[in-house]
């Protein structure tokens, strides 16, 4: 008994859960990452009305999803257009998304499109993760 409560407690403090019975439902991947681009301002990203960090030029990141509608929204300054791009997230499915700065005279933009894999996989090559905080 003393030895399952210890294997329980373990798993806690590592982050691992446990899931008596249950199995997890897959989850969807989302990359969103930025080309090298001249100059370039900083974006925060959201996704359903939560912000999951800032996005600078070269540079990709990747969250897990749960399954369904997912709302990803590039938002910057005064100056800025918010982008919203949606997508229909199944499990165990893989989404790439590239951001571009769009500049024109008064205002810019950072564009949302989705890529497919081959074209992800080559624009991904030399560009560098950004760490995002854990979610609660």
């Amino acid at each position: 008994m003393k030895a399952h409560l210890l294997v329980q407690v373990w798993l806690l403090l590592s982050g691992l859960t446990f899931d008596a019975g249950q199995s997890r439902r897959p989850q969807a991947r989302l990359i969103i990452y930025r080309t090298r681009e001249f100059g370039g301002a900083t974006y925060n990203i959201t996704l359903n009305d939560q912000k999951l960090g800032k996005l600078p030029t070269n540079r990709y990141m990747q969250v897990e999803l749960p399954p369904g509608r997912i709302k990803i929204e590039s938002i910057g300054d005064y100056f800025t257009e918010n982008q919203t791009l949606w997508i229909d997230a199944h499990p165990s499915r893989t989404y790439y998304v590239k951001a571009i700065e769009e500049v024109d005279f008064l205002s810019q933009t950072l564009l949302l499109a989705p890529v497919d894999n081959e074209q992800a996989q080559r624009e991904l090559q030399g560009i560098k993760p950004i760490r995002l905080p854990r979610p609660n």
